[in-house]
């Protein structure tokens, strides 16, 4: 794929909506150091003026931050050795960052909270996996999303517009699953996950992709290496009831799963 195609869809988009006051991205890049080709083509264009990534498998004092320092880009991270991790980079101004669930004792780095320029409260998160409903780790799957159903339960309804990004290994719907059915058992279409994610839809939250795409089928946002006809939707963008009001578009960003080098996942952007 060129190298220049982040920096033409920019300008297409410069032309086509001035207006915008912040364009986002959520992409779990399944390392950084293994797919820095990859993401730097997002990062270059400065088609995002904010970008959420899971997965980072590299630890804080060996994160590349030289790489970036060119980019115009303000960059927070919380990582972890070989696993997890997740980083928010902004053109904008970071502030009022935590790293972690507050409250929750956690050895993995899974979440970041922050507001964005001073207007924008960001949650990006990298919800455990829990292999399957089986495993010993599937309980740790299902408390960590209670844990965090509490801590964004007062941020419903807060004036203040939350945006909550990122992979929650969560498959919401049959549709949301290449084979339903070869699914069973798995902790992405668990019954005890999904209705969690289902819960926070009914209190309120926003699913942004199906509001602007609710008919749309084998909306993938991770695609299988070896076959790349399995794939599943487990990347999500959720709107509080302020941010709703601001959310113009959502959309899945398929660039960076066609690269030479990909991450296993597609990138979720939204306009806000």
């Amino acid at each position: 794929m060129d190298d220049d195609y982040y920096r033409l869809e920019k300008a297409k988009w410069q032309e086509k909506g001035k207006g915008f006051l912040m364009k986002l991205l959520t992409i779990n890049i399944n390392s950084i150091r293994a797919h820095m080709a990859s993401f730097m083509k997002i990062a270059e264009s400065g088609e995002y003026d904010t970008i959420l990534v899971q997965e980072l498998k590299v630890e804080d004092q060996v994160f590349p931050h030289i790489v970036f320092e060119h980019l115009g880009y303000n960059i927070k991270i919380y990582g972890q050795k070989a696993w997890n991790g997740v980083a928010v980079f902004s053109k904008h101004s970071i502030e009022d960052t935590t790293r972690g669930l507050p409250g929750y004792a956690d050895i993995n780095a899974r979440m970041m909270e922050c507001v964005i320029d001073g207007r924008i409260r960001l949650i990006n998160v990298y919800m455990p996996n829990g292999e399957s409903v089986d495993s010993p780790k599937f309980p740790y799957k299902i408390e960590w999303m209670q844990h965090f159903t509490r801590h964004i339960a007062p941020l419903l309804n807060s004036e203040e517009p939350v945006l909550i990004g990122g992979d929650f290994n969560v498959a919401l719907e049959d549709r949301d699953v290449w084979n339903p059915k070869q699914a069973q058992g798995s902790s992405i279409t668990a019954p005890a996950a999904r209705e969690i994610l289902k819960e926070w839809l009914n209190l309120g939250w926003q699913d942004c992709y199906r509001k602007f795409n609710p008919d749309t089928e084998k909306a993938w946002t991770w695609i299988g290496y070896r076959f790349k006809e399995e794939g599943q939707r487990l990347d999500y963008w959720l709107a509080n009831t302020a941010a709703q009001k601001l959310v113009s578009h959502c959309d899945i960003d398929k660039r960076p799963r066609m690269d030479e080098k990909p991450t296993d996942h597609c990138g979720l952007f939204l306009d806000f």
